[in-house]
């Protein structure tokens, strides 16, 4: 199968502080990836260049084989998810979905089921009102509503209790089954990682 996004001898410093060298790995449709660090390794930082919110120090980005398209497919079939949930607190759950897909406009079919999937029930509830587990349960329901090619989650699991790790990993594996990838990061392996990047020096 082809791989989505191959990297290619990436490296990077910060402050003239190493924080990866010489990454090579492939993103593959349908598999997951999770870079594993301790705080200040690095891994949202790759995230980003991944994303292209930074520019790459040394190495090279590939989609679908070819460098060139890499940064026009990145806009339209990628999506990131950082550590703020970006919830708007004076907007409803229903209002906060349709902000978040302003850009491809997703119906409002596909905001109710999103809710809906993700256990939000009053779609119409201002967000300020939640607790801050229900938010993050109206950021885990963006993920639904494109079918984006990868994701590129920072933390998807951090501060979460069973349940809602459960339905975490339940989504990833639904939109794996539709060809879509993930790139995450975080402290410890997952059960739905394929592919594991170490960036502490010292593993």
């Amino acid at each position: 199968m082809l791989p989505k996004l191959k990297v290619k001898n990436l490296s990077c410093s910060r402050a003239d502080n190493l924080l990866f060298h010489d990454l090579n790995f492939e993103v593959v449709a349908g598999k997951n990836i999770e870079i594993i660090g301790s705080n200040g390794s690095g891994k949202t930082t790759l995230l980003r260049i991944l994303l292209g919110l930074i520019n790459i120090g040394e190495g090279k980005l590939e989609w679908l084989d070819n460098e060139e398209n890499y940064n026009h497919y990145r806009s339209i079939d990628c999506f990131y998810q950082g550590h703020s949930l970006g919830i708007k607190n004076l907007l409803s759950a229903h209002e906060n979905l349709s902000l978040s897909s302003y850009s491809f406009g997703a119906s409002e079919e596909k905001i109710a089921y999103a809710l809906d999937r993700v256990g939000i029930k009053n779609h119409l509830s201002f967000t300020s009102e939640l607790s801050v587990g229900q938010k993050k349960r109206i950021s885990i329901a963006r993920w639904l509503l494109k079918d984006f090619g990868i994701y590129f989650i920072d933390e998807p699991f951090s501060a979460l209790d069973d349940q809602a790790t459960s339905l975490i990993i339940e989504i990833i594996e639904e939109l794996n089954a539709k060809g879509a990838s993930f790139v995450i990061t975080g402290h410890r392996a997952s059960d739905v990682i394929s592919n594991q990047i170490f960036l502490d020096h010292e593993v």
